[in-house]
């Protein structure tokens, strides 16, 4: 993800995150939000708000690491599973499939997002 303020990507990333996080305490509005972007922009804003959690936690003094929020997201595994995906699994978590299959990658990428909104939610309180 781009962080140049001139780069017009990453100032719509930006927008499109901050616009998300303002959302976060209404789970339907977030999800309409998430529904109204290409799959590129849910993987820009997954990244845009992962980093945005991990401030937030360091922050609030809150020793919250990669592998506690991904606790609570659906395992890649079982994701694949549940779509019928046969391709490799390096594929889904490196987000690989965001060029192949942009439709199923933003779903997963959505679910993902909804942990992290929670999270988030729960930390501005």
């Amino acid at each position: 993800m781009a962080t140049d303020k001139t780069d017009p990507v990453a100032s719509n990333i930006r927008h499109i995150g901050e616009r998300l996080i303002e959302c976060c305490h209404d789970p339907a509005l977030f999800s309409a939000e998430l529904k109204k972007l290409k799959p590129r922009e849910v993987l820009e804003a997954q990244v845009f708000l992962w980093s945005f959690l991990l401030r937030l936690a360091q922050e609030k003094a809150l020793n919250l690491s990669r592998d506690e929020i991904t606790a609570r997201m659906m395992p890649t595994t079982t994701y694949q599973y549940n779509v019928g995906c046969n391709e490799r699994l390096d594929y889904c978590r490196a987000n690989i499939c965001v060029y192949t299959n942009p439709v199923c990658a933003s779903n997963k990428l959505r679910g993902q997002m909804e942990a992290i909104r929670h999270l988030i939610s729960q930390l501005l309180g």
